[in-house]
């Protein structure tokens, strides 16, 4: 008695081509000998006959939909059939497999995962803050992490220091204020000298103009008293 499953190698179904692959799986992991038919060979006419006349179409399907599984001449299922003998660890009798042929079958429900996605799972690395960890550890950029005690002893810190800084910019401060007023003070007693160094001369002049006058004064009189002697 030989297992037989048709299949279809060309269809534009992704569910079909998955289920197909799926019931693959299936067997080969229980250890069941099978053999595929492909009904899309030009030369498995009569196979797609056979299985279309013996087959059991499911649903609104005018046809039955591959996977189909036969035990020689004898329809087993299709795949949601196999699915659920798989679930209920029943494949044996859902096989119609001799008793002899039973204790071959692998006890346990096999993962309906087909190979490709479970080497692409297998593959696949875990992500750690979204880089691999495959990587090499010199390839990960340090990254720089600060944690509530730091932060608190930073503020700490700045806290500490800050009246500090206000009294140096209270002394800077009162240091410009001392420069300010010590320039005013200049300049007043600039404009103090300025205005009595002119006043000064200003006295030196009318000095020098009363002299003068003082002078023409006597050489008039002198000049006068001279005829009457």
């Amino acid at each position: 008695m030989v297992i037989k499953v048709y299949v279809s190698t060309i269809s534009f179904s992704q569910e079909v081509k998955k289920n197909q692959q799926r019931a693959l799986m299936i067997l080969e992991s229980k250890n069941i000998p099978f053999v595929t038919i492909d009904i899309t060979d030009p030369g498995q006419e009569d196979s797609k006959d056979y299985m279309n006349e013996n087959a059991r179409p499911k649903g609104n399907n005018k046809v039955p939909m591959t996977p189909q599984i036969f035990n020689d001449a004898d329809y087993c299922g299709d795949f949601d059939d196999l699915d659920m003998a798989n679930e209920c660890d029943t494949l044996g009798d859902f096989l119609k497999l001799t008793d002899e042929q039973k204790k071959d079958i692998k006890i346990g429900i096999t993962s309906l995962v087909p190979d490709d996605e479970k080497a692409k799972h297998q593959d696949s690395q875990p992500l750690t803050n979204g880089v691999s960890t495959s990587r090499e550890v010199n390839e990960v950029p340090p990254v720089s992490v600060i944690t509530p005690a730091e932060t608190a002893i930073e503020d700490e810190e700045l806290t500490r220091d800050l009246p500090d800084q206000l009294e140096s910019k209270d002394v800077d401060g009162e240091v410009e204020k001392e420069h300010e007023e010590v320039n005013e003070d200049e300049v007043t007693k600039e404009q103090v000298e300025a205005a009595a160094e002119e006043e000064k001369g200003v006295e030196e002049e009318g000095e020098v103009e009363e002299e003068e006058e003082e002078e023409g004064e006597e050489e008039e009189d002198k000049g006068v008293q001279e005829p009457s002697a």
